[in-house]
């Protein structure tokens, strides 16, 4: 543990290098092996090849001297085998397993103790071969064609082709740990430039950490520096929207504003001059009933026109408020009181729900009054006959929260931003002012504006005003 603890506490670079040396020793290791494990195979084959050629080289003098029943002949043949390098003795052995004919005439009539000997049928006609216990020796096996005999036996050495292989085993040795340094040395030299050097420059970026006594790159310093970079980046962007939303509804207004200072010189007298021409005529005569319907909904619609105009005009001049004592529930019935004689809006039915305590905030009565008419007209235009609208207020901390819940067929989320922009409208005939002007008059309040919907369920339109006055609220931030 302690050795791990210490190898934890050292440089990245140190780690770095000894991952690699470990690596390739290991991958070194691992080659050398399999390497050594094959050429030893392949050499125990070649030395069996090579007993079985010896023994077939000799085979037919050795035939040719048994037939002849001319040992002495037999046996110069096998001595004239073991001359050969690797070579180490022959025997001739009858079918019962006893020697006939031997290198060392001692043999000669004894049973061997010590060798493995196969049985004759189990001798293929090419010969066979194999590897004693101790791995010195290879014993070639080839069946005679001779009366008396059953088979030849040589004994092939393994010695020469060992010190053979171990001349090429060093060898291989010192090309292997040449390609082992340059490996390590080529790995290092990548690291440095393609891992190290990098990670330094980052780091210098970035800073030092508050790290007393730390000399080296540290992957966590660089991991919670570039996390925190990312964060300042999310917060940049979301900073960065605000601004565009901001700026977008700036343009908007300055839109609106423009327009409305045409709108007013051409529309203000003919509108006027149109609304005392209708309230002359219900004066003047008197209407049938079709009549009297046709001139109500002509001043009905020219009501219309003279509110979106209003809705122009407040939305153009800048926002300026009056800073009295409101009761929130006042505001609410009020505006629910011009609601009432709008025959557009028959059978939808409203639920207040106003808590105990007496929701009071500081601010412009009208301007409060204007913003939650528009926010119940909206809802109750969104809704058919039968829908609820939902009013509720209550004190959250320092602020108190109006809140209306329609049961319309709701806003799609990919728009709700946008129902704060001017001009633009979820409804076909909407004129898209109303709530950007809730949202202007909510935001010179202090306030904030929250619009919640979900598709075949309703709209939550949410209003958060604050309790003190702007001066107490002021002085408050200043200090």
């Amino acid at each position: 543990m302690r050795g791990i603890r210490r190898l934890r506490a050292q440089p990245l670079r140190t780690k770095l290098i000894i991952t690699a040396v470990g690596t390739a020793v290991i991958v070194f290791a691992v080659v050398s092996s399999l390497t050594f494990r094959y050429w030893h195979q392949e050499s125990v084959a070649a030395a069996e090849q090579q007993a079985l050629l010896a023994a077939a080289s000799v085979r037919s003098a050795v035939e040719a001297g048994l037939t002849a029943r001319d040992y002495g002949r037999a046996r110069r043949a096998l001595l004239e085998l073991v001359q050969l390098e690797s070579i180490v003795a022959a025997r001739v052995f009858s079918p019962a397993g006893v020697i006939i004919v031997s290198t060392n005439r001692e043999e000669e009539g004894q049973r061997p103790a010590g060798i493995w000997i196969p049985a004759p049928r189990d001798i293929p006609v090419g010969g066979a071969a194999r590897l004693t216990t101790d791995g010195d020796l290879v014993n070639a096996f080839l069946p005679l064609r001779a009366g008396g005999a059953a088979f030849l036996q040589v004994d092939f050495s393994l010695a020469p082709l060992q010190a053979a292989m171990d001349r090429a085993a060093r060898l291989g040795l010192l090309l292997l740990v040449g390609s082992l340094a340059a490996v390590i040395f080529i790995v290092a030299t990548m690291l440095e430039r393609e891992v190290m050097t990098p990670m330094e420059r980052v780091a210098g970026i970035l800073g030092p950490r508050d790290r007393p006594g730390q000399r080296h790159v540290d992957l966590a310093d660089i991991e919670a520096s570039v996390s925190d970079l990312l964060r300042k980046e999310r917060e940049a962007a979301r900073v960065a929207a605000e601004q565009e939303a901001r700026l977008a509804t700036q343009a908007g207004f300055a839109q609106v504003g423009e327009m409305a200072a045409e709108m007013a010189h051409e529309f203000k007298r003919p509108l006027a001059s149109i609304r005392s021409a209708v309230s002359l005529l219900e004066q003047e005569y008197r209407l049938d009933g079709p009549a009297q319907s046709l001139l109500s909904a002509v001043d009905n619609q020219l009501g219309k026109l003279t509110e979106t105009m209003q809705d122009l005009f407040a939305l153009a001049k800048p926002v300026e408020l009056e800073d009295e004592r409101v009761d929130l529930r006042d505001t609410v019935d009020s505006a629910l009181a011009q609601l009432a004689g709008l025959m557009d809006l028959a059978g939808r039915r409203v639920e207040r729900g106003y808590g105990s305590e007496t929701p009071i905030v500081y601010g412009d009565r009208h301007r409060l009054e204007q913003a939650v008419l528009n926010v119940m007209l909206n809802a109750m235009e969104a809704m058919d006959p039968g829908g609820v609208l939902a009013i509720g207020i209550e004190r959250e901390g320092d602020r108190v929260v109006l809140e209306f819940k329609d049961t319309g067929p709701g806003i799609p989320e990919t728009e709700i931003e946008k129902v704060v922009l001017p001009f633009y409208s979820t409804k076909p005939a909407g004129t898209g002012l109303g709530l950007p002007l809730v949202a202007r008059v909510v935001a010179a309040h202090r306030g904030e504006l929250d619009i919640k919907s979900e598709a075949g369920v309703g709209t939550t339109v949410r209003i958060a005003l604050p309790e003190k006055p702007r001066a107490e609220t002021s002085g408050g931030e200043g200090e």
